[in-house]
């Protein structure tokens, strides 16, 4: 697994050691669908992806962070 990402200034971050998600038991739980999600589509069948969590939140918007899923 690799971390990276970018700051508020639009840095690039390359191979954060580690990363704190902090969240409310709500975003948790919809970050887990999400995740559950990439796992029903992304099987061993078809593993590649790039989603980002942007687009699969309603309530995501411009000022809200996103994360991105990478499966080469």
């Amino acid at each position: 697994m690799q971390i990276v990402g970018y700051n508020k200034e639009d840095e690039f971050i390359d191979n954060l050691k580690e990363a704190t998600l902090t969240c409310t038991y709500e975003e948790l739980k919809n970050i887990s669908v999400f995740l559950n999600n990439i796992i029903q589509e992304h099987n061993a069948d078809n593993p590649q992806c790039c989603l980002h969590f942007r687009d699969f939140c309603k309530e995501w918007e411009k000022s809200s962070t996103d994360f991105i899923i990478l499966i080469p």
